[in-house]
């Protein structure tokens, strides 16, 4: 008899209705000989990376795929700044402190099987050889699978170059699930780079069924690269890239209007795959993708404080700032940082001890600094009206600005005077808001795009020691960025840029991995996997140290729920 699967009605998902249990009516494999029949339910599985379903008996406006996987890979980095204790579980992301029951990791860990139970039942269900498109379809099968397996090691295992044998996450590549277990990294990635393979191979013929919204060959190959670097297979990861770009010169593939891109993603032609929103997908602008990063008051022209239609409380932190602040054309920092209630006035900030909570560290701001006829900081002071001279400093040809503050050398932070929320400067992150031009705090969440694939290609080309190389994709990316003529990097100035020798190299890759993908999920992964500790000594309300590559609190629990039923081994704190 053939395999029986059960139909996902796509109407339903639209809905965002109650998936606890498939429909009744079923289809056969020859059913699924019909392309209709095939892209319907296939669509029903892309259709779980944005649904708010019922999880737990709760319906959370909250609870989606996205949200909960793009804050959990950010949140144990150092690109963000959380401004205040918040009940959303996110809080404990930040800092370092989440539980096995914490509700996002319980639903993140939940639809991400769910996802790979559907894309098994189609894998099995479609016959392949049949047409051109059937196995186009296959292929998105294959390749949500293989996201949602390497999405989940990113977040509840070590990296690959940890070492093969440490415990993975559990890996499901059939529709049987009458046993669970963590299979090992090393055989996770395996599995994972086999069904991109797969994917690109089944793909390669076809086209795109929809936007960006639907998988490609190009998509599967982008991927593809990201899990070979992963995996240290640096010249396969080359490898993919070239044969992906086809001959094309890098550049070319990037949107030249990079706010576009963001705005547009279903649209724009760097996009390589994203999970397409419309409005009515979320209930609550307050529980969407935008709403921690983004408050719309004052793009809107209201007077409403930050938090309007969305809460607004997670900042870029100070050493992305600083890292942006390099290159003050740099239309990344231009075009997606917003500081709410800006003026031509200077402030300057720094992070001071708080002796209620021994690691969150308040920013003091001074909105009054003396300030010289060159328009640069020369003097500040602090509530106590104590005055501490500036002293300007010329740090790997960059300006910085440091007092000496309770005995320790403190850098300044420096910048436009705006409002501050519990001391910290309002300075908002627009990736996730204003989709298609409106004014919202929503999106469709960038997977994979070109310019991450040319990185991935520049750091390959990193570890290998080839310079030329790798400095030609990074600055290919300064290009579309504004940074061209002197801002471009060279053999000649990295040395003195900070960016010595092959580690050097490493590190000048990793910084504009940093400034071009900075908050879309890749920052601590990108650390911990080279085996870089993460540097948290910037204000905000997480723990004020270095956070060692291999803490073993990176990992998140895994979900009590999973334990409690599988009896599957927890992560070890």
């Amino acid at each position: 008899m053939k395999k029986i699967v059960y139909l996902l009605s796509i109407v339903l998902l639209a809905a965002a209705c109650n998936l606890e249990k498939f429909p009744s009516d079923a289809l056969s494999s020859d059913s699924m000989k019909n392309p209709d029949n095939a892209s319907t339910v296939t669509d029903g599985t892309y259709a779980m990376f944005k649904a708010i379903l019922m999880y737990s008996g709760m319906d959370y406006s909250a609870n989606s795929y996205v949200r909960h996987f793009f804050q959990m890979a950010e949140f144990r980095g150092d690109n963000i700044v959380l401004c205040a204790k918040t009940t959303d579980p996110l809080n404990n992301a930040v800092c370092y402190s989440d539980v096995s029951t914490e509700g996002n990791t319980g639903y993140y860990w939940w639809i991400s099987y769910k996802i790979i139970l559907s894309a098994n039942a189609m894998i099995e269900a479609i016959p392949e050889g049949q047409s051109e498109t059937l196995d186009h379809i296959l292929g998105e099968n294959y390749f949500m699978r293989a996201v949602s397996h390497l999405n989940l090691l990113q977040i509840y295992s070590k990296p690959y170059s940890f070492g093969r044998e440490n415990p993975g996450v559990v890996l499901r590549l059939s529709s049987d699930c009458s046993t669970t277990v963590r299979a090992t990294v090393g055989d996770c990635y395996d599995a994972v780079e086999a069904d991109l393979t797969k994917a690109a191979e089944l793909m390669k013929g076809g086209s795109r069924r929809g936007n960006n919204g639907y998988a490609s060959y190009e998509a599967a190959m982008g991927i593809l690269s990201r899990v070979q670097l992963y995996m240290g297979k640096y010249d396969e990861c080359i490898q993919t890239v070239t044969t992906v770009l086809n001959g094309a010169e890098p550049v070319s593939k990037l949107d030249p209007d990079y706010e576009n891109l963001f705005q547009h993603s279903k649209t724009s032609p760097e996009v390589l795959w994203c999970v397409a929103m419309i409005p009515s997908d979320w209930t609550s602008q307050k529980g969407s993708m935008g709403s921690m990063f983004y408050s719309c008051s004052q793009k809107s022209g209201t007077s409403a404080p930050p938090g309007a239609d969305g809460w607004g409380e997670m900042y870029y932190s100070q050493p992305l700032m600083d890292l942006f602040g390099r290159y003050p054309e740099d239309i990344r920092f231009k075009t997606m940082a917003e500081p709410y209630n800006q003026s031509d006035k200077l402030m300057v900030y720094w992070p001071k001890k708080n002796t209620t909570d021994g690691f969150f560290r308040l920013m003091f701001v001074d909105e009054n600094p003396t300030v010289n006829g060159a328009g640069e900081p020369t003097a500040c002071k602090d509530s106590d009206g104590n005055s501490y001279p500036i002293e300007k400093r010329i740090v790997n040809t960059y300006p910085e600005y440091h007092i000496s503050y309770g005995g320790d050398d403190v850098r300044l932070g420096v910048m436009n005077r705006c409002d501050q929320n519990n001391t910290y400067p309002v300075v908002y992150m627009k990736k996730f808001s204003n989709m298609d031009g409106a004014v919202n705090v929503l999106n469709s969440p960038i997977m994979v795009r070109w310019s991450e694939v040319i990185l991935n290609r520049a750091e390959a080309y990193a570890h290998k020691g080839m310079e030329t190389e790798a400095l030609d994709d990074v600055n290919a990316i300064r290009t579309r960025a504004g940074l061209v003529g002197d801002a471009q990097m060279s053999d000649a100035n990295r040395a003195d840029r900070g960016y010595a020798g092959n580690e050097g190299l490493l590190d000048l890759v990793l910084d504009e991995r940093r400034m071009e993908l900075c908050f879309e999920g890749f920052r601590p992964y990108d650390l911990i996997r080279n085996k870089k500790d993460i540097d948290r000594r910037y204000g905000g309300y997480h723990p004020y140290a270095v956070v060692k590559y291999d803490d073993p609190k990176i990992p998140y629990l895994i979900p009590n729920e999973e334990i409690s039923t599988s009896h599957i081994p927890q992560n070890q704190r």
